[in-house]
C-alpha cells in the first residue's frame, strides 16, 4: 500500500511539474484576444447605437424646428402676396376708373354734340321752310 501511495503521489504530482507548450500559450493568447476583441465590438456597438438614437433625436428636432419655421414663411409670404394683388388692384382701380369717368363723359359730350348738330340741322330746315313760306304769295 506505500508503494501505491507514494507512485500515485508520484504520478499526479508530475503533471504539476509540467511546462507548457508554445501551442498551449498561442492558444491560450489567441483565446483571450478574441474573448477581449469580442468585449471591445459589444462595448463600441453600444456606444455607436446610443450615439445614433441621440443623433437622430437631434435630427429630428432640427428637422421639427425647421418645418415650423418653412410653415411659418410660407404663410408669411401669402400675406406678402395676397397684399401684392391688393395693391396692384388698387392701382389698377386708381388709374381705371378716372380713365373710365372720362370715356363715359366723352361718349355724353359726343352724344350731346350730334343731337344738337341733328337739332341745329332741323333748325336750319325749318328756318328755311318759313322762309319759303314767307316769300310765297300768299
Amino acid at each position: 500500500m506505500k508503494i501505491v501511495t507514494i507512485l500515485s503521489l508520484l504520478l499526479f504530482a508530475s503533471s504539476a511539474y509540467a511546462e507548457l507548450t508554445k501551442e498551449d500559450l498561442r492558444t491560450i493568447v489567441k483565446e483571450e484576444n478574441a474573448a477581449s476583441e469580442k468585449r471591445v465590438k459589444e462595448y463600441i456597438d453600444l456606444k455607436i447605437d446610443a450615439l445614433d438614437q441621440k443623433l437622430s433625436a437631434k435630427i429630428d428636432g432640427v428637422e421639427k424646428d425647421l418645418n415650423t419655421r418653412i410653415d411659418a414663411v410660407e404663410k408669411s409670404l401669402g400675406r406678402v402676396w395676397l397684399m401684392i394683388a391688393a395693391l396692384i388692384g388698387l392701382i389698377t382701380a386708381t388709374i381705371a376708373i378716372p380713365q373710365i369717368i372720362i370715356a363715359y363723359r366723352d361718349r355724353g359730350q359726343k352724344e350731346m354734340e350730334s343731337s344738337q348738330q341733328a337739332m341745329q340741322t332741323q333748325i336750319d330746315q325749318l328756318r328755311a321752310q318759313i322762309e319759303a313760306m314767307q316769300n310765297t304769295p300768299s
